[in-house]
């Protein structure tokens, strides 16, 4: 039976899907929306298992956006667009740019066909140490260990911050006799509030080196596909830094240049284009990082949520965030496109 909450709920989702797109015919012309993707991975993907949930959709529901988008937006390379802001052109009234972020091996096989069945632009921020390699980003490393240690207790040795961390979703876990992938979310949350350096010493030293991948098991994007995807005409890159450290006040000078500069100059000699936007590794920013940016790129774009207009900081262009269980229905994913759920 569906609780009244989620009726409720399904109402004002329904009441702002009709509504907004009215408004956005009012917008000041130049509005620009930015969508933040991850992962495209098919509803029975083994790879959802350690994912978040808001880190992906799958290709059907990337389909049904990119036919709403068509019907209400020029679709445009966020680059173009900026280049035309900066330059004082003309831009469309109401214009859209897809991004996905890491580089995932994913955008590949399943977003880049429907990509190219729209035939939407878009831009794809990689991690440049990534590419063609089996390294993953912490957060996935450590939801894999905390399911390895459900299925096998007493398998990992977490270090006692961890442990702290993921000891009560293990026991709910085990009353309740399964542990779901939404259980691990918090997990990831609370550990993104540590260091960035603390954070990865603490998976890396509850991992078993022996039982890494391998090459052949990647989830990153390799230069073959990334050649394949820019000879469509639609994908063009952006950095994501090197490695994917959060560049917060903690980032020193010389790391900030090599994950901001080094970065470019890297991703310029694998992708063939130039590289001229860049995304902050969690969205998160500093004085400093943002400074080094702006004397790199033409642009960059953030994770808060909203519209960007010609008049806004190019540095920080905030992007609506799509993932499967908050957008999969045409009227989720216009309410969502509003910015105000």
């Amino acid at each position: 039976m569906v609780s009244a909450k989620t009726l409720a709920k399904r109402g004002v989702v329904h009441v702002v899907a009709r509504v907004a797109p009215l408004t956005w015919r009012w917008r000041k012309p130049g509005a620009l929306v930015v969508l933040m993707y991850h992962r495209v991975l098919p509803k029975d993907s083994p790879l959802r298992k350690t994912e978040q949930p808001g880190m992906y959709v799958s290709p059907e529901t990337l389909d049904l956006h990119l036919t709403e988008l068509e019907r209400r937006f020029e679709l445009v390379h966020l680059d173009d667009w900026l280049r035309r802001a900066k330059q004082g052109e003309t831009l469309p009234h109401s214009a859209c740019a897809i991004t996905f972020d890491d580089g995932w091996r994913d955008n590949y096989d399943f977003a880049l066909p429907v990509l190219v069945k729209h035939q939407a632009p878009a831009t794809i921020f990689l991690v440049s140490s990534y590419i063609g390699t089996a390294q993953r980003f912490w957060p996935n490393r450590l939801m894999s260990l905390v399911q390895a240690e459900f299925e096998r207790p007493g398998s990992v040795a977490f270090p006692a911050r961890l442990r702290a961390l993921v000891d009560p979703v293990l026991a709910q876990g085990r009353a309740q006799g399964r542990l779901d992938t939404e259980a691990l979310d918090p997990v990831v949350q609370q550990a993104l509030r540590l260091k960035e350096a603390e954070i990865r010493a603490l998976v890396e030293a509850a991992e078993d080196r022996d039982t890494q991948g391998s090459g052949d098991d990647r989830d990153m994007l390799d230069v073959r596909e990334i050649g394949m995807m820019a000879a469509t005409g639609l994908i063009r890159f952006g950095s994501h830094s090197t490695t994917h450290f959060r560049l917060d006040d903690n980032a020193t000078e010389d790391l900030l240049t090599a994950e901001i500069v080094a970065s470019r100059a890297r991703l310029r000699q694998i992708c063939g284009q130039p590289i001229d936007l860049f995304c902050y590794p969690n969205g998160i920013s500093s004085a400093s990082s943002v400074g080094l940016v702006s004397r790199h790129y033409l642009g960059a774009v953030a994770t808060n949520t909203g519209w960007h207009a010609s008049d806004l900081d190019p540095y920080l262009i905030p992007r609506i965030r799509l993932h499967d269980d908050i957008t999969s229905t045409r009227d989720a994913f216009l309410a969502r496109l509003s910015g105000w759920l």
